[in-house]
């Protein structure tokens, strides 16, 4: 096909954005441009807009590509180092083990599923549901260094996760499942195509698909042909086979899986211009279902994929076409195969450049692969020796100058040949394509080749030996071509002439020229039929055979689709309704692996209604495998909603596949519409979850019961909510299901906001959710938020108009409140952008959000809500600012924070006391720290409160040694006074605090016969409190005991006066006078007299006879 100027410039920009602005390989770029149906020239058509591109592609290593050349090519991809799933590093990760010798057992059994269970424990029976992983080694998903089945946990638990999404209970996966020694991997890679055709689904794995953000099927068709795993030559196999396939993308919380059929191939386009994502799709949809029946099909399919080794290239294309390979089969013979399988090619792919093979292929390169793409009819037929037989037009090489051949890129080897033909020209000749020259003027090209005749009783045979094609600068110009007459066309065949020899033939002899050949052809007649290939298919003997090997074979037959040996066992097993271990029948194998020819051909003659060994009817199986051809075949023959072994039937599997069709059938034959499975789930519970809308459509047509929960309490609602399908949710809540229902974990708007499901959020606000409703900590959805942290989940439900400023919760704070609380400062700053009145906000405590980030030492919180303009001197129900809190607490970073933003350290709270009076009011705890803090930043030491007392006042207050000696380091004064003229020691003294008695007397002595405003020392205000200790301790200290206060009493009087019992009797031990008498003249024991303390009556009464009595005895002894 010729390119205009234009073309090739709109190639060559498109080739170099693909190339350089999008950083793809250069050889995948060219591959797939070539593949395309109309060549290069639809390149351009299928790139992207770079705008809003959300992917990078420039990641991928491939800066040294060439457009023939992948460098990662030929890379032993098998020896990655195999991935490790997020969070996980590796460090802890172990291996889960495989064993190898069940794999290979299995293998060597032919069993024909050879996938694992979940757990790596055994294989799975046939029957079972499993998953088929396709992957790209590169990305670390193969084998890589560890021994053969062992896997990294992190991983296998990665794919174990989306095989229970899709209610599987296995999975193939190739690292794990085809064996490294030589003879079983070649067994096993030659039934690979069985182990994906069997896959319930099969998920695809590719970082770089997994990287690319999902928005819609136009982007994605294109990133996944551009894509590693695209040039796999594995994925052409896998996508051909594969019944259902999931891709995994990067979704707005984590990967997520798109349905290449639903989600993707039949999606509408978003575009207004259809034809780049027409183009992208149709390079998809070949490898979905088509037969691969033409040369030029194989070519297109497998001609880019460039990552595979040679030898599994040739295998993948074998099993393409469906061809059963014998063991050890050399890939020069599977491509030999192939070519006689698919009968004919064009004689436009002749001209290529490369080496061939030998014999009758001798014009084939060695790799098919080197055939150029072609649109050209295929008319020439394929002879069993390999020969190449059809018509061409014939032109002698006489005519033709040696200097206008071009030889293009040809290989060496055939521009040799050429070249010496050149030198033999009256024994070589050209073969024209006739295409090339009926309507054309110019001819550009032809086939050299070497003649020669053979003859039989009636017929000429022409055999031309291929030399190579030949280029004809400048173009030859037709009717100046002596002698050739475009309409006239010879049947030839092309191919090695050495191999024809037959008894029936008789050489012309070699030594005849060409031209004189050709002379013949005309004159004589030309054989019209090509050799075809005797058929090698072995008709089955069946008469040799036992029944049960007769049985298999029949089953055997009707899963592989061969109808003509179903048919002819049909008619021989005694049994046609055999089942083997696992219960099934030959129809059921049929069903499940999809020959609907085969099973029409057996529901005639086989029970409907047999049961396999998990209690599936072959409409089970049908029905999972979404064929409605065979489910309409079955339905009248079958057990109505019939459950099998998990409980699921014909209608859940087919609601499961996303099946409306069948669906729609099952429930106008009156299925049960609300049946349940063993998980209570129904079959709108099950397409909700998956978020089919055509199957949830079928379901609330014929009003299925959207309300019923299931074993968790889970409405359809809830699983389509949560599984992110927005569409299957407004067709719920349009058919009358409740948003604001409530189940275990609360409402749905309440669960979302929990698992922090932005998604879920978004779409139930679309629904009509009630925002404001309160979850069991009296919280609405955006307080939740704020608690948590969420900031997407603030902004969503801010846009659905959720209220800021009125909602409170059963403190009265507002969701700035309480993300203040836990310092989630990202949260901090959305919310106050929605609405800046919520940083003035107060609580029950009249506390601003300042107060409780500070109370909980969220020092980030605290400088982002102060840069928000939060009220440093915001003042709570006590009066205290925000770094009274922290001083209060003893939060240094907190109290740095506050003073560096400019907080006044001198704001007092209610009793007028500053932040150091807090700190330095430590009962439990002294706040050593916070108090250098403040002091660092000015704080006055001598500061007082309300009632006089200056810091130092307040630590000795509370016998806080350690506060003390650091306020006294800090240069406070020992001699402050209280406005009731107190010192550090009075205020000691009053409270018993012995070790604060001792510091301040070793700090400064003289307090000790300081007075207050009713003239009482120390040890007046101890005797008053009955601080006994402190007694003990004045006096050590040589405290007066005969002191008088303003009204002449002593610290007895006092004692006495109180009715202190243990003090009277410490101040009569320590020596203090019993008569001694106050202004009034009254002794201590006159004053309990008259205020009627008889205590203190009884014990001073007491003490003076033993001091009589004592006093006495001295005198006799004196007298004495």
């Amino acid at each position: 096909m010729s390119l205009s100027s234009d073309d090739i410039e709109a190639i060559l920009l498109a080739v170099d954005k693909a190339t350089e602005e999008l950083g793809f390989c250069r050889n995948r770029v060219w591959a797939i441009a070539k593949s395309l149906r109309g060549g290069p020239r639809e390149f351009p058509k299928l790139l992207p807009s770079l705008e809003g591109l959300p992917h990078e592609a420039k990641k991928e290593d491939h800066q040294l590509c060439t457009f023939d050349f992948c460098e990662q090519s030929r890379v032993n991809f098998t020896l990655v180092t195999q991935r490790h799933e997020p969070p996980c590093d590796g460090n802890r990760c172990p291996s889960t083990n495989f064993p190898s010798d069940i794999m290979e057992s299995a293998i060597r059994e032919e069993q024909q599923t050879t996938a694992w269970d979940l757990w790596g424990i055994r294989t799975l029976r046939h029957n079972e549901r499993y998953m088929a992983i396709s992957h790209v080694w590169s990305d670390g998903t193969g084998a890589g260094s560890q021994a053969r089945g062992h896997v990294n946990s992190c991983l296998i638990g990665f794919f174990r996760d989306f095989a229970r999404t899709f209610n599987c209970g296995g999975i193939w996966w190739d690292t794990i499942c085809i064996p490294t020694k030589k003879e079983l991997r070649e067994r096993a890679l030659k039934r690979m195509q069985l182990n994906y055709k069997a896959a319930a689904v099969t998920l695809v794995h590719d970082c770089f698909l997994r990287e690319c953000e999902w928005r819609d099927a136009d982007l994605a068709c294109f990133y996944i042909v551009m894509s590693p795993w695209f040039s796999r030559g594995w994925t052409a196999l896998e996508l051909k086979m594969s019944q259902n396939v999931q891709i995994i993308f990067n979704g707005p919380e984590g990967p997520i899986t798109k349905d290449l059929d639903k989600d993707i191939l039949q999606a509408k386009s978003n575009s207004c211009t259809t034809t780049k994502h027409e183009v992208a799709k149709d390079i998809l949809r070949r490898l979905r279902g088509e037969e691969v029946d033409r040369l030029d099909h194989l070519l297109a399919v497998l001609g880019p994929r460039h990552t595979s080794w040679p030898r599994d290239m040739a295998i993948i294309s074998g099993l393409m076409i469906g061809i059963q390979l014998p063991e050890n089969y050399a890939h020069q013979k599977i491509y030999q195969e192939i070519l006689q399988q698919l009968g004919k090619i064009s004689h436009a792919h002749l001209f290529h450049n490369s080496a061939t093979m030998t014999n009758g292929y001798n014009w084939c390169p060695t790799n098919i692969y080197d055939l150029p793409v072609t649109l050209s009819a295929n008319t020439l037929q394929i002879e069993a020796n390999g020969y190449l037989f059809g018509e061409w037009n014939i032109m002698s090489l006489d005519h033709i100058k040696d200097e206008s051949v071009a030889l293009g890129h040809a290989h060496p080897l055939i521009e040799g040949k050429v070249r010496l033909a050149q030198k033999e020209k009256d024994q070589h000749m050209l073969l024209i394509e006739p295409e090339c020259t009926l309507g054309v003027a110019r001819i550009n090209r032809g086939l050299l080749v070497k003649p020669s005749l053979r003859r039989d009783k009636n017929y000429l045979d022409c055999y031309c030996d291929y030399i190579g094609p030949v280029y004809f600068h400048p173009p030859l110009i037709r009717s100046e071509i002596p002698n050739f007459d475009p309409t006239l066309l010879f049947k030839v065949h092309v191919g090695n002439d050495e191999t024809t020899h037959n008894g029936n033939h008789q050489s012309t002899g070699r030594r005849q020229s060409a031209r004189s050949m050709v002379e013949d052809m005309k004159n004589g007649s030309l054989h019209p039929q090509y050799r075809k290939r005797e058929s090698e298919l072995k008709t089955l003997d069946v008469t040799a055979w036992d029944e049960l090997k007769l049985a298999a074979e029949f089953k055997k037959a009707a899963a592989d689709g061969d109808y003509e040996n179903t048919e002819a066992l049909l008619e021989k097993v005694r049994d046609p309704n055999h089942t083997d271990e696992s219960g099934w029948s030959a129809l059921h194998h049929a069903v499940w692996s999809g020959q609907t020819k085969v099973a029409k051909l057996l529901v005639k003659r086989l029970n409907l209604q047999q049961q396999t060994a998990r209690g599936e009817e072959p409409l089970h199986l049908a029905s999972e495998r979404g064929n409605k051809e065979l489910v309409l075949i079955l339905l009248k023959g079958s057990t109505p909603n019939l459950r099998r072994e998990d409980g699921l039937n014909a209608l859940h599997l087919a609601a499961m596949g996303g099946f409306a069709g069948i669906v729609d059938e099952m429930l106008s034959e009156n299925w049960e519409i609300n049946a349940t499975d063993s998980k209570g789930q129904t079959a709108l519970h099950m397409a909700s979850d998956r978020g089919i809308e055509d199957v949830v459509h079928a379901f609330t047509k014929y009003n299925a019961d959207h309300g019923l929960k299931d074993n968790k309490a889970r409405t359809a609602l809830s699983l389509a909510v949560f599984g992110g399908h927005e569409s299957t949710a407004k067709l719920l809540r349009n058919a009358g299901a409740n948003p604001n229902v409530h189940e275990d974990g609360g409402t749905l708007l309440e669960q979302a906001v929990t698992l922090n499901d932005n998604t879920a959020i978004k779409i139930l606000g679309g629904l009509g959710a009630d925002l404001e409703t309160r979850d069991k900590f009296n919280h609405s959805a955006i307080e939740s938020a704020a608690w948590y942290g969420q900031v997407d989940v603030i902004e969503t439900l801010a846009k659905l108009k959720a209220n800021l400023v009125e909602t409170r919760d059963q403190h009265n704070q507002t969701p700035l409140h309480l993300a203040a609380y836990n310092g989630h400062i990202n949260a901090i700053e959305t919310l106050v952008k929605i609405k800046t009145d919520l940083i003035g906000a107060r609580d029950q405590h009249n506390q601003t959000p300042l107060h409780i980030a500070t109370d909980n030492d969220k020092v980030n919180a605290i400088e982002k809500l102060v840069k928000l303009k939060a009220d440093l001197e915001a003042q709570d129900q006590h009066n205290r600012t925000p770094i009274h809190i922290a001083a209060n607490n003893g939060q240094v970073k907190a109290i740095e924070t506050l003073a560096k933003f400019g907080a006044n350290l001198e704001a007092k709270d209610r009793l007028g006391r500053t932040p150091l009076h807090i700190a330095s009011d430590a009962v439990d705890r002294g706040r050593v720290n916070a108090i250098e803090a403040l002091a660092k930043f000015g704080a006055n030491l001598e500061a007082k409160d309300s009632l006089g007392r200056t810091p130092l006042h307040i630590a000795a207050n509370n016998g806080q040694v350690n506060v003390i000696e650091t306020l006294v380091k800090l240069k406070a004064d020992l001699e402050a006074r209280s406005q009731y003229n107190e010192t550090l020691l009075h205020i000691a003294a009053k409270n018993g605090h012995i070790n604060a008695i001792e510091t301040l007397l070793k700090l400064k002595a003289d307090l000790i016969e300081t007075r207050d405003q009713y003239n009482r020392t120390p040890i007046h205000v101890a005797a008053n409190q009955g601080q006994a200790n402190a007694l003990e301790t004045l006096a050590r200290f040589g405290a007066n005991l005969e002191v008088k206060d303003s009204l002449g009493r002593t610290p007895l009087h006092i004692t006495v006066f109180i009715g202190q019992g243990n003090a009277i009797k410490t101040l009569a031990k320590l020596g203090a006078n019993l008569e001694v008498q106050d202004d009034l003249g009254r002794t201590p024991l006159r004053l309990a007299e008259d205020g009627g303390h008889n205590l203190a009556k009884k014990i001073l009464g007491d003490l003076i006879k033993a001091r009589l009595t004592r006093d006495s005895d001295v005198e006799i002894v004196n007298e004495s």
